[in-house]
Formats: C-alpha cells, structure tokens, sequence
C-alpha cells in the first residue's frame, strides 16, 4: 500500500527518531515505524490479522471506515484506506489514546 500522512507531525515521527520519541516514547515510537512500514509492505488492510502482535481491527461505529493497531498498552494507530488508480492508499489520521475504555 501507499502511505500518506494527515499531518506533517505524523509524517515528521515517522522520519524522525528523536520527534516520535519525544511524542510517544521508545516503546510506542517504535511500534509506530514498524506498524507504517508494514502497511506500506502489505496489499490490503486485512493482510495485518495475520500477525497478532499488532492486533489490527476494522473499527466500528463513530469509526466506521477507519481501521486500527495496537501500538501500546493504551496507544493506537488509527488509518484510512481509499483506493487509487493503482493501488490502495493508507492514510495515518492520529495515534490515539483515548477512544477505547481500558
């Protein structure tokens, strides 16, 4: 998939080890570079089932359309997928850590 950012802070996290550090710490930061450049790897959102550690889900509800991974014990990437002419497109909208409960 291609990869697109919503925000210029997103994609200067992804590029930049000591801003996606600072936002988010070690642990999360990293996640967060290896869950975008497994979407970029991947042809199709749901290809990310299959590996577990990232606990990928299609969300529901007020989301509905956007999908999510685990990148910490709260944090989330949340993104959209469209389609191109080519290819599908995913898009980071936010790491968020507010919209689940637990």
């Amino acid at each position: 998939m291609y990869i697109e950012f919503k925000t210029r802070r997103l994609e200067k996290c992804y590029r930049e080890r000591r801003k996606r550090e600072a936002a988010w710490g070690e642990t999360v930061a990293r996640k967060y570079v290896q869950a975008v450049n497994l979407l970029k790897a991947v042809t199709h959102p749901s290809h990310l089932g299959a590996f577990p550690q990232f606990d990928y889900e299609p969300l529901t509800g007020g989301r509905k359309g956007q999908h999510s991974v685990k990148l910490g014990h709260r944090e989330r990437l949340i993104f959209t997928v469209r389609k191109s002419k080519d290819a599908l497109i995913a898009r980071m909208e936010e790491v968020s850590t507010t919209h689940y409960d637990h």
